[in-house]
């Protein structure tokens, strides 16, 4: 597939995020955990989703359906929870808990999570799952296709998909990822199956630019010594080093790893094989 477009999904196990950072290191949609069944709110899903929202990213919420509890209790508290906020992106259904449920069982229950959360927000919700969960605990049926599926699948090229669909939507293809901001060490990495500007329409929403690096972002350097390149990586001229303490404005972020631009040509390796080489201030 030539155009994906990047995001991540969160909870509060990822604590703290700077989502400027998140959105100036390209990153598009943000989809932040909601609720688990009729007994559990994530308590990050209101401070994440303003946040997101506000660096610029789309956001949607996530609900991890609980085979064995009220399939009414669980999608009503999804959305007493979510009060009157409208998600950028269709809500999101997380489907891989068996709970000592039959077959059967699960089946209704997924089927009638699916209908209850359309009925209510005017959108048939996107299905997370992964093939290894689906096929041994969901029965076939002609009716998943119309779902848009995220698939969860890692360290592939391409995701093998589960019974009943052909294609994805966004595919979450590492949970082990190094994001920009991040309050936690591993962050789960998604791609949504288009162009940014694809994304836009899926979402129904106007063109507009990505969302630009905050003015005024800063970092502080946390290793002994930093060398300044002329561009975002170590095959480009050494111009320069910071050193440990030193403190400087963000200007953009590019680079196959994360690079940190902090003048006109000057760069510095803000993750670098997986190693943070500076902090947000």
């Amino acid at each position: 597939m030539a155009d994906k477009t990047p995001g991540i999904d969160v909870s509060r196990w990822q604590g703290e995020v700077n989502w400027e950072l998140v959105a100036a290191a390209g990153y598009r949609f943000a989809v932040i955990r909601a609720t688990i069944g009729d007994y559990y709110t994530d308590p990050r899903l209101y401070v994440n989703w303003s946040a997101a929202r506000d660096a610029g990213l789309l956001v949607s919420a996530y609900h991890v359906v609980t085979p064995e509890r009220s399939v009414d209790a669980q999608i009503d508290r999804l959305f007493d929870v979510l009060e009157d906020r409208e998600s950028d992106l269709p809500l999101v259904l997380d489907i891989e808990l068996s709970r000592g449920v039959s077959r059967d069982g699960i089946t209704t229950c997924v089927r009638d999570c699916m209908q209850k959360v359309e009925q209510l927000d005017g959108r048939k919700p996107i299905v997370y799952t992964g093939k290894w969960f689906w096929n041994s605990y969901v029965s076939p049926s002609p009716e998943w296709s119309a779902y848009d599926l995220w698939v969860a699948n890692y360290g592939v090229s391409s995701p093998t998909l589960p019974a009943g669909w052909d294609e994805w939507k966004f595919w979450q293809y590492s949970d082990k990822g190094s994001v920009p901001g991040s309050g936690s060490k591993y962050t789960d990495l998604d791609w949504f199956a288009g162009s940014y500007e694809d994304l836009l329409e899926y979402a129904q929403r106007g063109p507009e630019p990505p969302p630009e690096p905050a003015a005024g972002l800063r970092a502080r350097v946390s290793v002994p010594v930093l060398k300044i390149f002329n561009g975002p990586g170590v095959n480009y001229d050494q111009i320069g080093e910071l050193h440990e303490g030193d403190a400087v404005n963000i200007v953009a972020l590019d680079g196959k790893d994360v690079w940190a631009e902090i003048a006109p040509g000057q760069w510095v390796s803000f993750i670098f094989l997986n190693e943070r080489s500076m902090e947000v201030e």
